[in-house]
């Protein structure tokens, strides 16, 4: 968990807290406050799924008796510990996963709708980089892109080790998904069909005709231990055993529901001569 997620958490907690000892309900509260204040956004405050403004959290200290002053503190730490985390450089994120990955034995990826990091090419990667919700969106320079490449290039050397287990899934449309131009895309297709050869590395393609037991939502596993959820802006990382070891078993599921081997191959060849008939 990043330093500003766990400030935001400290601020959280107080919050529910204070509306608990006042013997509010979420319902309540949002009632008392009026405005636009409804239940589902108390309850989004509460369980961090959307940062409280000074306005708001001064409003909830005099509707629940709490301390304005100390709210407001909490608010700034996980401000502030938010906004060094975003201007961390992407290459340093890339480094910490490279570690990660260099002590893992098992390292498990889901990605519905583009390729694993771990098998991007030079060119998919800084054409996937560069599209308008990439890196710069979020104020990364085009040193920390060409950093994070880097790195993302060196963390390939996992799929070379042999006391590795790599294992990606992938939608079938992640084949399809024109994120770069139609030459990159076919290039890296082309890349998927040598990497899936060597004997640390399983990929399972989900076909698109097949049941989906899980949301299309990308995630990664390392060993058994940590699970990595990554959105736009950030990741989280997710430790709690309880929660890692639901990961793994729909990550397990989802392998499940795929072809491996000549199979996933037929579906990529199939890809790439749809794309040579579209060109």
């Amino acid at each position: 968990m990043a330093t500003y997620q766990r400030d935001w958490k400290r601020l959280a907690d107080r919050l529910r807290a204070l509306r608990e000892a006042a013997g509010l309900s979420g319902a309540a509260l949002a009632e008392t406050l009026g405005g636009t204040w409804r239940q589902p956004k108390v309850s989004k405050i509460e369980r961090q799924k959307q940062m409280p403004t000074e306005d708001e959290v001064r409003a909830w200290a005099e509707a629940t008796g709490g301390d304005p002053a100390e709210l407001l503190a909490l608010l700034d730490a996980a401000e502030a510990a938010k906004t060094e985390y975003r201007s961390t450089t992407a290459a340093k994120l890339q480094a910490e996963i490279l570690a990660l990955e260099s002590q893992a034995t098992r390292i498990g990826e889901f990605q519905p709708s583009m390729m694993s990091g771990l098998v991007q090419t030079a060119e998919y990667a800084n054409e996937v980089l560069h599209i308008p919700s990439g890196p710069a969106a979020f104020g990364k320079t085009e040193d920390d892109i060409q950093e994070m490449i880097a790195v993302r290039l060196q963390r390939q050397s996992a799929l070379y080790d042999p006391a590795k287990r790599v294992q990606i899934v992938m939608l079938e449309s992640a084949l399809r998904v024109r994120l770069c131009s139609d030459t990159t895309l076919a290039g890296q297709l082309d890349r998927l069909l040598a990497v899936m050869g060597l004997p640390s590395v399983e990929l399972t393609i989900v076909p698109t005709e097949a049941r989906l037991p899980v949301f299309p939502m990308g995630f990664r596993v390392y060993d058994n231990d940590l699970i990595i959820v990554e959105s736009l802006s950030d990741e989280t990382r997710i430790e709690d055993a309880d929660n890692v070891a639901t990961y793994v078993k729909l990550f397990d599921l989802l392998r499940e529901a795929g072809v491996t081997g000549e199979a996933a191959a037929s579906l990529i060849r199939r890809a790439i001569a749809e794309l040579r008939r579209d060109a």
